[in-house]
């Protein structure tokens, strides 16, 4: 439950190694000609723009929350990559919020006053990589996880921060309305299960949609049935407590919530049972 694409158009629409070649070409002065495709006004495909996103500088990241140790990598800061985005400059930042693209359906979001308050980087090689590459890869039990193309870190942020993400296999960065996002799942009617939506939103939006808002990664759990409909409620908090014990070679990580906030999570669930949209 860790991996929210909610795009909403509302404004308009230790170096040891060389460098390899595509990393050089990181390099590239940011004020090049831009490619024809990939980006509208709100949003930047990576890809695309590889080797137009601005120069790389080396950054150690300590004790990793992906690797698990201390990493160094060759990395753009993120607020010159965003300001890569045509409507980037006509944002309200407090109003905004930054959405993450992975390859594998991951779409975490944060607010971007969030995001410009601390050191974030665009991470575009590894320093481990094999001569020649830019990536290693990470294996996680029995899968082996792809951290190409690029991937978000920061160096100083404490690795066990949820409400900090650290999306790799990124393709692709959005901007969308805060608002528009908090209207769509917040409880409007009910207040005790408003914190359950910020656990909600915290641990599962970036994995999970909430009547099609979150992430693709895992499935849609109110639309149209709501998870809450279709499993018993102590088996649902006890796969939310421990999904390695109900499915065999799961991908729902064990997020270490205590009961109480899990009961939190599941009110909100069965609330929003009966506030289905799409």
């Amino acid at each position: 439950m860790q991996r929210a694409l909610f795009s909403i158009l509302f404004l308009g629409c230790l170096a040891c190694q060389p460098a390899s070649k595509a990393t050089q070409a990181e390099a590239t002065d940011s004020t090049s000609q831009a490619p024809k495709a990939s980006t509208d006004s709100l949003s930047i495909d990576l890809v695309a723009w590889k080797g137009k996103l601005g120069p790389t500088e080396s950054i150690t990241v300590p004790n990793d929350p992906v690797f698990h140790r201390n990493k160094t990598f060759d990395a753009i800061p993120l607020a010159t990559v965003l300001k890569q985005i045509p409507a980037y400059r006509s944002v309200n930042p407090a109003e905004t919020q930054v959405v993450f693209e992975c390859e594998d359906g991951y779409n975490p979001s944060m607010p971007l006053t969030k995001v410009l308050g601390k050191k974030a980087y665009l991470a575009v090689r590894d320093h481990d990589a094999a001569q020649g590459e830019d990536w290693t890869t990470l294996q996680k039990g029995s899968e082996t996880k792809k951290i190409a193309p690029y991937y978000i870190c920061y160096t100083d942020v404490p690795g066990d921060d949820a409400t900090y993400k650290w999306p790799y296999n990124l393709v692709k960065i959005s901007l969308t309305s805060a608002s528009k996002e908090t209207q769509a799942l917040l409880p409007k009617d009910d207040d005790s299960v408003v914190k359950g939506y910020g656990l909600f939103k915290t641990h599962c939006l970036t994995c999970h949609a909430l009547n099609g808002v979150g992430g693709t990664l895992g499935p849609e759990l109110n639309f149209p049935k709501s998870v809450t409909e279709y499993w018993k409620t102590d088996d649902l908090k006890a796969f939310i407590a421990h999904p390695d014990q109900y499915r065999n070679k799961v991908k729902m990580p064990t997020l270490g919530l205590e009961a109480k906030e899990i009961n939190e999570i599941v009110g909100y669930l069965s609330y929003m049972a009966k506030h289905k949209s799409r």
